[in-house]
C-alpha cells in the first residue's frame, strides 16, 4: 500500500522530469517548439501530484480504523497533588503535573523520593463502598489519549503501522489507561474509549478494530461487556487479543513476593516489588483457579512453595498474611471475585486471539526459605528462587491464553460470531505488535486490511516442568510492554 509519507518522498523535480513522459510524442514536440515545455512540465507535475495525493487519501480511507489498548504499565501516567495532607512533609504539594510513570532515575535507597512516589502511586480498596481509588488529593491521568506518545514503545509501534498506510489521528489511535486499578474502577476510562471508537467510526465510515495486547485484552473485554450488542454490531469489526492473560500468570505472584529480577539489578527488582505492593490491580494478573488444568490452575497445583508450606490458587489470602500483607486481603478477594474475568463472558464480536508458544515460561516457584510477615523487608527475599517452567510466551503460560477457546467457542458460534486462535512457536510475550516478532504481525495486518484469516498454526510441543535459572525466563517482562 502507498502512504502519504512515501508519496511525499517523490520530489517535485522528479515529478517534472517524468511528468510529460506519458504524453504523445507530437504533443511534446509542439510544446518544445513553442517554448512552453517548462510550463507543460509544471502543469503535468501538478496534475500527477494531485492524483498521487488522491490515491494516498483513497488508500487511507480504505484502511479500517484501529484503536490500540496497551498492556500493563505500558501507559504513561501523570500526577498532580492538590492540597494533599501528606504524612511526609518533604513531598511537594500544589506543584502542577509531573510524571508518575515511567519512573526515571529510581533509587530505592533514596527514602524521601521513594516515599513520595509510592504515596502518589498507591491505590486502595474501600470495603464499605466496594470501590478502588487513589489517595485523596492526587489526580492521575494518562498522557496524550488518542496518540501513541504516552504508551511504552509507542513510537516503534506506530512507525510500523504508518509504513503500511495508517495515520495517527485519522485511522489509528491509542487508548492508554490507568493500569493501577481493576475493571470495576475503570468506568471513566470506558466512557473515553467508547467516545474514541465512535469518533473513529464516524470519521472513517467504517467499523473499528479493537486491538489489545497483554493486559490490554482483559481491559478491552471488560469494556465490551459493558456495551450493548447493538452498539458492538454497529461499531466493532474485530477484537484482536494479542498475548492475553485470561487466566493470569504465576509471574505476577512472584512480583508481589520478591520483585521481578529483570537483569539481576537489585534496584529494578525493588522497583517492581514496590509497584506490586502499592497498586490494587496486580491480583487481576494472578494465576486463576479452575477445574481444567489446560486453561487454569487446579486446586492441587502448587504456584509457590517454601520449606514451611505450599501455596495454590486457593491460598492467596494465606500467602498475603504470611508476607505481612493482611491489610490487602479484602481488595484481593474483591478482585478475584469480579465478574469480567471471573464469569469470563465472551465479547460477542468477531475475535482473533494470538499467543506465543514453545518458550520457557514461569509455571511455579520454589523459595528456599519461609516467608517473613514483614512487607517492609527490601527485595529480593529470600535470596534464591528456583523457577519451574512450562510452555508459553516467556511471561504467560499457554493454558492462560487458551481459556477463551475452551469457554467461548460454543457461545460465539451459536451467536454467529467468529472466533479464531492462532499460536506462534518461539514468539515471546507481546511481540505480535511489531514485525520483528515474526509472522504474527502481518497475519493481524492482513486480517484487518483484507479480512484474511491467519493460517492454522502447529500445536505446541510437550513441555514438562523444568527447573531453570530464575532470571533467564523473565527478562521479557516489562522489557518492551
Amino acid at each position: 500500500s502507498l502512504s502519504l509519507s512515501l508519496l511525499w518522498s517523490i520530489s517535485l523535480r522528479q515529478l517534472k522530469n517524468e511528468a510529460t513522459s506519458w504524453l504523445p510524442v507530437n504533443y511534446r514536440i509542439i510544446a518544445r517548439g513553442r517554448g512552453n515545455m517548462a510550463q507543460l512540465k509544471n502543469m503535468c507535475a501538478l496534475i500527477l501530484g494531485m492524483a498521487l495525493l488522491l490515491l494516498a487519501s483513497s488508500v487511507e480511507a480504505q484502511l479500517p480504523p484501529v484503536v490500540f489498548v496497551p498492556g500493563f504499565t505500558a501507559s504513561d501516567l501523570l500526577v498532580k497533588r492538590t492540597n494533599v495532607h501528606s504524612k511526609y512533609p518533604f513531598c511537594k504539594n500544589n506543584s502542577g503535573w509531573s510524571l508518575l510513570w515511567p519512573v526515571e532515575n529510581f533509587d530505592i535507597k533514596d527514602n524521601s523520593t521513594t516515599l513520595c512516589w509510592l504515596e502518589a502511586l498507591q491505590t486502595e480498596y474501600d470495603p464499605s463502598s466496594g470501590t478502588f481509588s487513589g489517595q485523596p488529593g492526587f489526580e492521575v491521568t494518562t498522557l496524550d489519549f488518542g496518540t501513541f506518545i504516552g504508551t511504552t514503545g509507542g513510537l516503534t509501534i506506530i512507525k510500523n503501522w504508518e509504513q503500511l498506510g495508517w495515520v495517527v489521528g485519522k485511522n489509528i489511535f491509542a487508548a492508554p489507561f490507568d493500569w493501577r486499578v481493576p475493571s470495576s474502577a475503570m468506568d471513566p476510562y470506558f466512557a473515553r474509549l467508547k467516545a474514541l471508537i465512535e469518533h473513529a467510526h464516524a470519521q472513517t465510515g467504517q467499523r473499528v478494530v479493537l486491538l489489545a495486547i497483554s493486559f490490554g485484552p482483559q481491559v478491552a473485554l471488560s469494556f465490551l461487556h459493558r456495551m450493548t450488542q447493538q452498539w458492538k454490531d454497529e461499531h466493532i469489526a474485530w477484537f484482536v487479543a494479542e498475548s492475553p492473560v485470561w487466566s493470569g500468570a504465576p509471574l505476577a505472584v512472584m512480583s508481589l513476593i520478591s520483585g521481578v529480577p529483570l537483569t539481576g539489578n537489585v534496584t529494578q527488582t525493588g522497583l517492581y516489588r514496590a509497584l506490586s505492593l502499592n497498586i490494587a490491580s496486580l491480583p487481576w494478573l494472578f494465576a486463576r483457579a479452575g477445574k481444567n488444568s489446560s486453561t487454569a490452575w487446579t486446586a492441587d497445583e502448587v504456584i509457590v512453595s517454601t520449606p514451611a508450606r505450599n501455596y495454590t490458587t486457593s491460598d492467596y489470602p494465606a500467602l498475603f498474611r504470611d508476607l505481612g500483607l493482611a491489610n490487602l486481603v479484602p481488595g484481593l478477594e474483591a478482585i478475584l471475585g469480579e465478574p469480567d474475568l471471573g464469569h469470563f463472558l465472551p465479547p460477542m464480536v468477531d475475535t482473533l486471539v494470538t499467543y506465543g508458544i514453545d518458550v520457557n515460561t514461569s509455571g511455579y516457584y520454589q523459595y528456599d526459605a519461609p516467608f517473613i510477615p514483614d512487607a517492609s523487608l527490601p527485595p529480593p527475599f529470600p535470596a534464591h528462587i528456583t523457577n519451574m517452567t512450562e510452555t508459553g510466551d516467556s511471561v504467560v503460560p499457554l493454558r492462560s491464553s487458551l481459556r477463551s477457546a475452551a469457554e467461548w467457542t460454543d457461545v460465539m458460534a451459536a451467536a454467529g460470531k467468529r472466533l479464531y486462535h492462532r499460536a506462534y512457536p518461539g514468539q515471546v510475550h507481546a511481540y505480535c505488535i511489531v514485525p520483528q516478532g515474526g509472522p504474527c504481525f502481518m497475519d493481524v495486518v492482513n486480517l484487518i486490511r483484507n479480512g484474511t484469516i491467519p493460517p492454522l498454526t502447529p500445536a505446541p510441543a510437550p513441555h514438562p516442568h523444568t527447573p531453570v535459572p530464575q532470571i533467564d525466563a523473565m527478562r521479557q517482562l516489562f522489557s518492551f510492554f
